[in-house]
């Protein structure tokens, strides 16, 4: 699976599930617990995990544009579906919360995979994914409230 183009949309789909899951098991044991709400934000930190997951389980590379474009549909479709299965995506509707987690996970790839092969470490610096992932994550804090 380390070099398979689709690993990225995978553990997308468990990051997500695994979050949707927290906010499920938060708000049935703790119903006046304040939940955070699936946001542009959200979304972001969510994409920037898996991404960084990616970068940590094997050499990331640049994709080619049918696998990013692979992984934006799917992850489009994680993000819509997901989130609505599990009964936090609020009063969004699915279609916006899908088409709203297509653009920003594609992008965040695009963006994420440009900075890593810019950077290029290699072994010297192994904090740089989680750095870059960082940094994207407070560029895209611009984005609260938009969804």
């Amino acid at each position: 699976m380390k070099h398979n183009p689709l690993k990225q949309s995978a553990l997308l789909a468990i990051v997500v599930g695994v979050a949707c899951l927290a906010l499920t098991l938060v708000g049935a044991l703790a119903p006046l617990a304040i939940r955070p709400k699936l946001d542009l934000v959200m979304i972001l930190g969510l994409s920037l995990i898996a991404l960084t997951l990616d970068a940590y389980l094997g050499a990331p590379s640049q994709p080619s544009w049918p696998a990013l474009l692979a992984n934006t549909v799917l992850g489009g479709i994680t993000f819509g579906l997901l989130p609505w299965c599990a009964g936090v995506a609020g009063t969004v509707p699915v279609w916006a919360l899908g088409l709203a987690g297509a653009a920003v996970f594609g992008i965040a790839s695009l963006l994420y995979s440009a900075a890593l092969e810019r950077i290029a470490t290699g072994g010297k610096a192994p904090l740089a994914p989680a750095g870059t992932a960082l940094m994207l994550y407070l560029a895209g804090q611009c984005l609260s409230g938009l969804l």
